[in-house]
C-alpha cells in the first residue's frame, strides 16, 4: 500500500502516475523535495527523456541548484508578481536567489558571541541496534548544533528516540545535568523540549484544523481550565508569534492548507515557540520553503540561540548547516562519523564524512 511507503517513494509514485498519462505538458511542483540525490538524478533522467520526446515541463522548485542543472529558462515570482525571467545559461544561482528575495543573501552566519557554558543535553553511547549505534554528543544553551549526513543516516530516528517518539534505546541521556528517559512527547514538552518534525505534511500540520488551532495546540493544556481553553490568551499568544515570525495569513480561522509551504512551516514553528522551549530540535526546518522564507527561519534560529535556547538543526543540506550552525556532527550509516567547526565547516569536509571517509 502507498501509505506504507516512506515519503521519497510516495513522491516517485506520484511522478510515475503523471508520466503514464502521456501528457504533452507536465507541471512538476516540488517533485524532488523528499528525494535522495540518486533518486533526484533518476527523475532528471526521466525529464530529459521526456524533453527529447517533445514533452514540455514546468518545474516548480525552490532548489536553485536543481533549477540551474535541469532547466532551460526561468521565471521568478515574488509576492504573487513576476519579477524576473530569462535563460538559465545567462544567470548564476546567486542571481536567482537575489531575484527571489529582492536583495543579496548571506551564505554563512554572522559570528555571534554567546554564553554557551551551560550544558542542556548530553547523550552517552545511545544505540537502538537498528537506526543508530554508539552515539555520544552534547549541546549547550545558546548553541546551534547541526546534525547532518545523507538521507537514511539515522539522525531523525536518534532524536525521535530521545524525545520519546521513536524506538527504545540503550545508553543514557542527561537533561539539565540529570539522567532522564523521556517516554512520550507529552513528557518532552513538560521538560521544555520542542521538536519540529521532518515531514510537515505528514507529521507537522493537522490538515482538518485551522491556522490558530495548529499554531497553539501544544499549549492547550496550559491554556485550559476545567477543560475549557482560554480563547483570549490563545489568540494573544498566537498573535505574538504571527508578528514575531512574520506569518502571512488572511484569517486565523482559515484551514492551515490555505497557507503557502513557508507560512505553514512558520505556524508549526510558532506552535513550538509558544511552549518557550529550553531545547528545540528542528528536523529539516526549511523543507519546501522559498529562499526568502529560509532566510527568515535562519534568523529566527539565530535569535533563539541569542536568547539562550539550545537549538539542534537536522539537515541534509550542507549549505544550511554552514549558514546557521556553530558546529556540526556528521553521521554515516547510523554512526557518528565526525564533527566539524570553524574552517572545517565546508561542503567538502562535510561530504567526505557523510560518505564514510575520514578527514585529512
Amino acid at each position: 500500500m502507498v501509505r506504507d511507503l516512506d515519503a521519497s517513494y510516495k513522491q516517485i509514485v506520484e511522478i510515475a502516475r503523471a508520466l503514464m498519462m502521456n501528457a504533452s505538458i507536465i507541471i512538476m511542483d516540488e517533485p524532488t523535495s523528499s528525494l535522495t540525490e540518486p533518486e533526484i538524478e533518476r527523475v532528471f533522467v526521466m525529464m530529459r527523456a521526456l524533453k527529447g520526446h517533445g514533452v514540455g515541463i514546468i518545474f516548480i522548485s525552490h532548489k536553485l541548484k536543481e533549477v540551474m542543472q535541469i532547466c532551460d529558462r526561468f521565471t521568478i515570482l515574488r509576492d504573487g508578481k513576476k519579477v524576473a525571467e530569462g535563460a538559465v545559461s545567462e544567470v548564476t544561482s546567486d542571481d536567482l536567489a537575489r531575484f527571489m528575495v529582492g536583495h543579496d543573501i548571506r551564505t554563512m552566519a554572522l559570528q555571534r558571541q554567546r554564553d554557551t557554558a551551560h550544558e542542556v543535553l548530553r547523550a552517552e553511547s545511545l544505540s537502538d541496534h537498528k537506526f543508530f549505534h554508539d552515539i555520544s554528543f552534547s549541546v549547550r544553551a545558546g548553541e546551534v548544533l547541526g546534525v547532518t549526513g545523507l538521507l537514511g543516516d539515522g539522525r531523525s530516528e536518534l532524536f525521535q528516540a530521545i524525545i520519546g517518539a521513536g524506538s527504545d534505546y540503550a545508553g543514557q541521556v542527561y537533561y539539565e545535568g540529570k539522567p532522564v528517559k523521556v517516554r512520550s512527547t507529552t513528557q518532552a514538552v513538560d521538560y521544555g523540549i520542542g521538536y519540529l518534525p521532518r515531514n510537515r505534511k505528514e507529521n507537522g500540520i493537522l490538515k482538518d484544523m485551522n491556522i490558530l488551532e495548529n499554531g497553539s495546540i501544544v499549549t492547550w493544556p496550559r491554556l485550559a481550565k476545567f477543560g475549557l481553553i482560554n480563547r483570549l490568551r490563545q489568540n494573544l499568544e498566537f498573535d505574538a508569534q504571527v508578528n514575531r515570525l512574520r506569518i502571512k495569513l488572511e484569517r486565523k480561522s482559515d484551514r492551515i492548507t490555505n497557507l503557502s509551504g513557508g507560512n505553514q512551516q512558520k505556524v508549526v514553528l510558532a506552535k513550538w515557540l509558544s511552549t518557550r522551549p529550553r531545547l528545540l530540535i528542528l528536523d529539516n526546518p526549511t523543507q519546501g520553503v522559498d529562499v526568502g522564507a529560509k532566510e527568515e527561519i535562519y534568523d529566527i534560529i539565530l535569535d533563539l540561540a541569542d536568547e539562550g535556547v539550545a537549538v539542534v538543526v537536522l539537515s541534509s543540506e550542507a549549505q544550511e548547516i554552514i549558514r546557521v550552525c556553530d558546529r556540526a556532527l556528521v553521521m554515516y550509516h547510523g554512526a557518528l562519523q565526525g564533527e566539524v567547526s570553524g574552517d572545517r565547516m565546508n561542503e567538502h569536509d562535510i561530504m567526505r564524512l557523510a560518505t564514510g571517509a575520514a578527514l585529512n
